[in-house]
C-alpha cells in the first residue's frame, strides 16, 4: 500500500526531470561574442606628438568588457598621451551606450614590436576595462 505512492512520487518527479533540465538548458545560451572595431582617429589632440597612430577596440556587451588598443610609432610614443586618448575613448563610450561608470580590470601594459609590413618598431599601450549601467 505504501509502495503505490511512492511509485507515483517517483515517477512525477522523473517525469518534470527532463523538462526542468530543458528549460535551463535553453537559457543557457548567452551571446557571448567579442567584437572588434578600429576606431577612427578623432583623438588627434590628445597625442600631437605620436605618428602612425591605429586605435581598437574589443568589446563584450555581454560582460561589459573592454580592451583598448593604441599603437604608434616607438620614436614618438608617449604613455601620457596614450593614457589621456585612452580615457577619452572611454568617456565616449560609456556617453554611447549610456553606461554610468567603468573600473580598470588590471594594470594598464605597453609593449614594443617590430612591424611585419613596415620593419619600423612600434609601441601598443593596452588598457582592460569593464563598464557598469
Amino acid at each position: 500500500m505504501k509502495k503505490i505512492p511512492l511509485l507515483l512520487t517517483v515517477l512525477l518527479l522523473a517525469a518534470a526531470g527532463p523538462a526542468c533540465a530543458q528549460k535551463q538548458s535553453a537559457d543557457s545560451y548567452a551571446d557571448t561574442r567579442t567584437f572588434v572595431y578600429d576606431i577612427e582617429d578623432k583623438y588627434a589632440e590628445e597625442h600631437p606628438s605620436a605618428k602612425l597612430v591605429k586605435l581598437t577596440l574589443e568589446f563584450t556587451p555581454l560582460t561589459g568588457d573592454v580592451r583598448f588598443f593604441y599603437s604608434c610609432l616607438a620614436a614618438s610614443y608617449d604613455q601620457g598621451e596614450a593614457m589621456d586618448t585612452a580615457r577619452r575613448v572611454f568617456q565616449d563610450i560609456a556617453k554611447e551606450m549610456n553606461f554610468r561608470n567603468y573600473s580598470y580590470k588590471g594594470k594598464d601594459k605597453t609593449k614594443y614590436y617590430k612591424d611585419k609590413q613596415t620593419k619600423q618598431r612600434m609601441a601598443q599601450y593596452s588598457s582592460f576595462v569593464n563598464f557598469t549601467k
